[in-house]
């Protein structure tokens, strides 16, 4: 298995844990999430560096151009996502935050199946 694809089942995987964490009214829900986006961070650096480093994209330039434009939207939203939703602001509307989490996690979802899709015909 090449890098980007362990890293993106990663992200993918951290992901979805950010979103049952989301969704939850227990106590730790908050610092689960703070931890989770702190690891998703990491993943998100990561990928930076396997998909300029992938091999089946240097081989496709206007792919790889085209991966990491889709890439950089769904980092892009998930910034704005972080930078409206502070540990504070999620104590203080948690429904809306949960929406903005349902919101970002479709963006998401639509970058990592297409993601996987376009690596798998490769």
């Amino acid at each position: 298995m090449a890098e980007l694809d362990r890293i993106l089942g990663e992200a993918q995987e951290t992901h979805k844990q950010m979103q049952v964490a989301a969704k939850s009214s227990h106590e730790r829900a908050v610092r689960d999430i703070v931890r989770l986006r702190t690891r998703f961070a990491t993943l998100v650096a990561e990928m930076m560096g396997a998909i300029r480093g992938d091999s089946r994209l240097q081989a496709s330039p206007d792919l790889a151009r085209e991966f990491e434009a889709k890439f950089f939207e769904m980092r892009q939203a998930l910034a704005q996502h972080q930078t409206n939703w502070r540990s504070t602001n999620i104590d203080e509307d948690p429904a809306g935050y949960r929406r903005s989490v349902d919101q970002l996690g479709h963006k998401q979802d639509e970058f990592y199946t297409w993601a996987h899709g376009t690596l798998t015909r490769l």
